[in-house]
């Protein structure tokens, strides 16, 4: 399954879904802590508009795209289109109908994980922090390898046919050396860091935005309010423990974009 058919099919399933809204507030918070008040917002893959219009609304001149048309067409129907300057359709990885220095903030919530080569994931960067003021904020989700392991891992042991279960345990050895499993790729703090440094950014905080939630979407779902409310508090509370985010299934790294001088 290609990455148009998995949002075609699965991607409105989750929306109401307790941890996808848990995730959202972590991710919120984690916004108001780093980024200026205010400003000018490219949201390169603005997707089911979770924070392209909560910026917005916070007063941000923001520009929104996607890969994907269908997207961008419900986000413009949206009420709250009007306080978008511009909606536009393209990769997060070709920026350049937009001028270098355009933008005090880039965020992009979903691409990198799905960038299985470093060649795709540098022009990703590259071309955010082209677009970027100097001083100015990106933010991207990615996924772990822990998450692709551990995935892969489950769907092994759950496999009832013994034959197929073997060849799931084999594909594990293959997701554990690669980080990538079928459309997915689990990035390491060390390319992070290797991105950081290639592409002139400060790293203000590599985050958990899911922990390590990957089989709780019953056990959350059949909290009470109370019980829920501290687990809401936990997920944020912890968000930035480097060991926490380390094994998280999805995260969100924050950078600043650095002055350049003549040596770079």
């Amino acid at each position: 399954m290609n990455m148009f058919e998995y949002f075609g099919y699965f991607g409105e399933q989750t929306q109401d879904d307790r941890l996808i809204r848990t995730e959202n507030e972590v991710i919120a918070s984690l916004f108001d802590k780093y980024f200026p008040a205010g400003g000018t917002l490219l949201d390169s893959a603005a997707g089911r508009a979770q924070f392209c219009f909560r910026f917005a609304e916070r007063g941000w001149e923001v520009t929104a795209g996607d890969l994907i048309a269908d997207r961008v067409e419900a986000l413009e129907a949206d009420p709250r289109a009007a306080l978008v300057k511009e909606f536009y359709c393209a990769s997060s990885r070709n920026l350049s109908r937009f001028a270098s220095g355009s933008f005090d903030a880039v965020i992009s919530l979903g691409p990198i994980y799905h960038m299985s080569n470093r060649a795709e994931r540098e022009a990703f960067v590259r071309e955010s922090v082209r677009v970027l003021k100097d001083g100015g904020t990106f933010a991207f989700s990615f996924m772990t390898p822990f998450a692709m392991n551990i995935g892969q891992f489950l769907t092994a042991v759950r496999t009832e046919d013994n034959r197929e279960r073997l060849k799931q345990f084999r594909k594990l050895t293959n997701v554990e050396r690669s980080h990538n499993v079928d459309m997915f790729y689990g990035l390491t703090t060390e390319e992070m860091t290797d991105l950081s440094r290639e592409y002139g950014l400060e790293i203000l905080t590599v985050a958990s935005t899911y922990g390590m939630l990957y089989n709780m979407a019953d056990e959350v779902a059949a909290m009470d309010e109370a019980e829920y409310e501290r687990f809401r508090k936990a997920q944020i509370a912890t968000a930035e423990d480097p060991f926490v985010a380390k094994y998280a299934m999805r995260g969100l790294y924050i950078g600043r974009k650095k002055a350049r001088d003549l040596f770079d």
